[in-house]
């Protein structure tokens, strides 16, 4: 009985997770075009899920971000994004004027467990006749944004 209870007391603590909710201010933000909100963090060691929320803040004119120029880090090793959701989303994700969106992702990464979260978006794009496909300018580039792994 007893090796039961420390096999189960291993197991749970090999699989836990933390829950961390970064504050309404840590925001990743590209002026009057967009901006991203980590609502939630769950801390799996090796992977990391976050409960998005993504807005467009230009009133006039849509936005277009490519899945594929989003990307993840955990203490500056690259990680893998993918939806939550058995990998399946939005690869071209459109925003009407002044939409948000709210989604759930997983990074996974090689081995590091400890650091600091990391989510980049390398480009947003315009898109003026709101059709959700047609991809206009670049109207920002480079943003990111990150949270502490540490709880106060």
């Amino acid at each position: 009985m007893r090796i039961w209870i420390l096999v189960f007391a291993f197991a749970s603590s090999a699989f836990a997770s933390s829950t961390f909710i970064p504050g309404a201010e840590n925001k990743m933000v590209a002026k009057g075009v967009m901006s991203l909100s980590v609502l939630k963090i769950i801390d799996k060691g090796r992977k990391f899920d976050m409960k998005l929320a993504i807005r467009n803040d230009n009133n006039q004119t849509g936005i277009i971000v490519f899945f594929s120029d989003m990307s993840c880090q955990r203490a500056g090793t690259p990680g893998r994004l993918k939806y939550s959701l058995f990998g399946i989303g939005e690869r071209t994700i459109d925003f009407r004027p002044g939409q948000q969106k709210e989604m759930s992702m997983v990074c996974e990464t090689e081995g590091t467990k400890k650091g600091p979260f990391k989510l980049m978006v390398a480009k947003i794009y315009d898109n003026p006749s709101l059709d959700g496909k047609t991809v206009g300018k670049v109207i920002a580039n480079d943003l990111t944004w990150e949270q502490d792994d540490r709880q106060n």
